[in-house]
């Protein structure tokens, strides 16, 4: 009986948890996501609403509208449905294998459905164009794998776990809808892959004041790379190349009284350059000379990155020993948006034909990076639920 209720305390302390495959400013950072957990698994399905009526500037000033090259008052809202799986398993125990035998393993997955639009000019742009302003269905999805390095010990028997580091291998598919006429869609059409690092850590009371005894920190870092997007969206207004992301994320977490627990949490993204080839066309042109033809310079131009600072609250209790329920409210607190200005040129109409092609510069025009390029600045609120299955054995 006392065996049967240390192994379901250990289920209960894994509950409030969302997929580390997924953990972005997007998705609740719960307390718990890097602890190694005891072997099951736990289904969680999570509601985003994100305004998206404001955005950072290139320079980083909040500002109302988040295309601020097509005028003031463009939205792109998103409401966002998602689905993680998350499995928590010992692999080939009993075989003896170097570093494997000894380990837990932890396997994610996160699919999903998004509805998005597009309202302002932006939506007006699109549409004058004979193109949707926006695109709406499933989501890409996320997948992590990887070992638990720190907390694979003694699993079996251990009542609690002050201490546990886990590595995972990640990887998103671009299954989202996507249509490149759209300035607005629920996939971002580009593979990604990378590596996370995170700890999870209890103070113990023999370590700290006791004041400080049920408190609970998770930190993650992770490095995030992205494939070349062969067909970019709206005029090749979003990246061909999203440039490298270093993401690091933080929770504290303390229980308040009975089955109701409170977090902070921090996000931060910095992102490398972002690369744009062969934009077709810009929200505000300049014009071309009497008898001349005005055109995009088709050649590679990169921004200057974006970068994104949040912070979120979170309430979330217990309705069960296997239900988890909470509720997280997100603040964007700095960022910064991709966009540059683009190179124009013109020639002389009909040039080909007179064997007179002598491209020459026509200005420029402010292009806003569209897709992961944006910093969106709007609050946003997101509801998820935990559940873990009953299971009869000791692992899955």
């Amino acid at each position: 009986m006392r065996q049967s209720m240390r192994r379901l305390l250990a289920v209960a302390a894994t509950l409030p948890l969302v997929a580390a495959a997924a953990t972005s400013p997007d998705l609740l950072l719960d307390s718990g996501r890097f602890l190694a957990r005891y072997p099951g698994f736990s289904i969680g399905v999570s509601a985003l609403h994100d305004p998206r009526d404001q955005a950072f500037s290139q320079d980083g000033q909040r500002q109302s509208g988040v295309v601020p090259a097509y005028g003031p008052g463009s939205k792109l809202p998103l409401t966002r449905l998602s689905v993680d799986l998350d499995w928590s398993l010992p692999l080939f125990e009993t075989e003896g294998l170097p570093f494997l035998s000894s380990r837990l393993w932890s396997a994610r997955a996160v699919l999903g459905y998004a509805d998005t639009s597009a309202h302002g000019p932006i939506a007006e742009a699109a549409s004058s164009q004979g193109d949707p302003a926006a695109k709406a269905g499933v989501h890409d999805i996320d997948l992590a794998f990887g070992p638990v390095l720190v907390g694979s010990r003694d699993w079996r028997t251990r009542r609690a776990t002050p201490l546990s580091v886990l590595l995972l291998a990640e990887a998103r598919l671009p299954v989202g809808a996507h249509d490149p006429s759209s300035p607005n869609n629920a996939g971002d059409s580009v593979y990604a892959y990378g590596g996370r690092l995170g700890a999870h850590w209890q103070p113990q009371a023999i370590w700290l004041p006791t004041w400080l005894g049920g408190f609970r920190l998770d930190a993650g870092l992770r490095l995030r790379w992205y494939g070349s997007d062969q067909e970019p969206a709206f005029n090749a207004q979003t990246p061909s190349q999203l440039g490298r992301d270093v993401e690091f994320d933080s929770t504290l977490a303390r229980r308040l009284w009975g089955p109701i627990h409170a977090q902070l949490s921090y996000y931060r993204r910095d992102g490398a350059a972002n690369a744009y080839r062969a934009i077709r066309n810009a929200a505000q042109p300049p014009p071309a000379a009497l008898g001349q033809d005005s055109f995009p310079d088709s050649s590679i131009h990169h921004d200057d990155g974006s970068r994104e600072r949040r912070l979120q609250l979170g309430l979330g209790a217990f309705v069960n020993q296997r239900l988890w329920l909470g509720l997280a409210w997100t603040r964007p607190l700095a960022g910064q948006s991709g966009g540059l200005d683009l190179p124009y040129l013109q020639q002389l109409q009909n040039c080909a034909a007179l064997g007179a092609c002598n491209p020459q510069p026509n200005g420029s025009a402010a292009v806003d990076g569209l897709g992961q390029a944006r910093a969106y600045a709007s609050d946003s609120w997101l509801l998820s639920l935990r559940w873990q299955p009953a299971s009869s054995q000791g692992g899955p």
